[in-house]
């Protein structure tokens, strides 16, 4: 018996890992300016349930300041919330495989519990205030997930975004330095609730 699939080519972001295939989160190319797993030794100073963090738990990618934020997959709203010296505005949405997360926003335009389709506006992006490059923290985790791995439960988007959509960061006069600053996060104490 043959089966139709084995004879057609593979095409670029319809075969992804796990079968999770996420829309761009940002319209136009994805330049990136940090990767997953990145500046390990930064990293390590901050800790996700207890757990110093092995690297850069996501992808920051670059975004002008209201640039429209896009849901990867289609999904739930199951948080919003404000992280001080860390993600600044957030929001997390459930999906069938687990959950990805979006920080450094200026403005979501969700609620909580709202079903959103996949290639949704759901935010736009900001700047924590004028703190950092203005980017996009995109981070997913994939079901079954652990939040005491070193990396928050989290895994890397990459291998799961079509890779025909990145770019190079064209940045302004002088922000080729700050986008070699990693960007922080939050120093963890008791009573925090991590995204």
């Amino acid at each position: 018996m043959s089966f139709k699939f084995m004879g057609q080519p593979l095409l670029a972001g319809l075969y992804e890992p796990e079968g999770i295939y996420l829309h761009s989160p940002l319209t136009g190319p994805l330049a990136i300016l940090q990767r997953w797993g990145e500046h390990a030794e930064f990293y390590r100073q901050f800790t996700y349930n207890g757990i110093p963090l092995k690297g850069h738990p996501g992808l920051d990618l670059a975004a002008p300041v209201g640039t429209p934020v896009l849901a990867v997959a289609p999904g739930r709203v199951v948080e919003l919330s404000y992280e001080r010296g860390g993600f600044g505005r957030y929001l997390k949405l459930e999906h069938s495989w687990g959950e990805s997360l979006y920080a450094h926003l200026a403005e979501p335009l969700v609620e909580s519990g709202q079903g959103v389709m996949r290639g949704a506006l759901i935010a736009y992006s900001g700047d924590n205030d004028g703190a950092l490059l203005p980017h996009l923290h995109l981070a997913v985790r994939i079901q079954p997930y652990n939040r005491f791995d070193g990396w928050g439960g989290f895994s890397d988007p990459l291998p799961f975004l079509n890779s025909q959509a990145l770019a190079e960061p064209e940045l302004a006069d002088g922000a080729a330095e700050m986008q070699l600053i990693p960007a922080p996060l939050a120093v963890e104490r008791p009573g925090i609730r991590r995204p």
